[in-house]
């Protein structure tokens, strides 16, 4: 009986290794043009005054992108279930940690704008001057 020259030969029958995955170039350049793509689709929409609907598609656009990057140039698709596992639990907390960012941001007071600030403003009277301190209008 010949004995293998490698240890880890005798570990392993060899129907248990792995075989490796031949990659074509195809799957990379069509990510990489999408890629691009989204990137000018964000770039015109960051251009465009679009109201409470800018953060949301930006958002969108930018979970597209990490998406295909994780699956593709990571290789998460080809991978075992524990990494998908470990990927999907490290989104869950960074979801979390937004989400309580966010809510802590949003029940917070309004900043209090300046007197004869260029945009709208609900005060018209000048920072800590009462009714009757005001100056005389002309």
């Amino acid at each position: 009986m010949a004995e293998s020259a490698l240890p880890s030969d005798k570990l392993h029958s060899p129907d248990d290794r792995h075989e490796e995955h031949g990659h074509s170039a195809v799957p990379y350049l069509v990510v990489w043009i999408a890629l691009l793509f989204f990137t000018a689709l964000t770039y015109v929409t960051g251009t465009m005054h679009l109201g409470g609907w800018a953060l949301p598609l930006a958002l969108s656009i930018a979970c597209i992108k990490s998406a295909m990057v994780a699956l593709i140039f990571m290789h998460l698709k080809e991978s075992s279930g524990a990494t998908r596992l470990v990927f999907v639990t490290a989104l869950v907390f960074l979801a979390l940690l937004m989400f309580f960012t966010v809510a802590d941001v949003a029940t917070r007071f309004k900043p209090a704008t300046p007197a004869g600030a260029p945009f709208g403003t609900e005060r018209s009277q000048p920072e800590g001057l009462l009714e009757h301190e005001m100056p005389a209008e002309e």
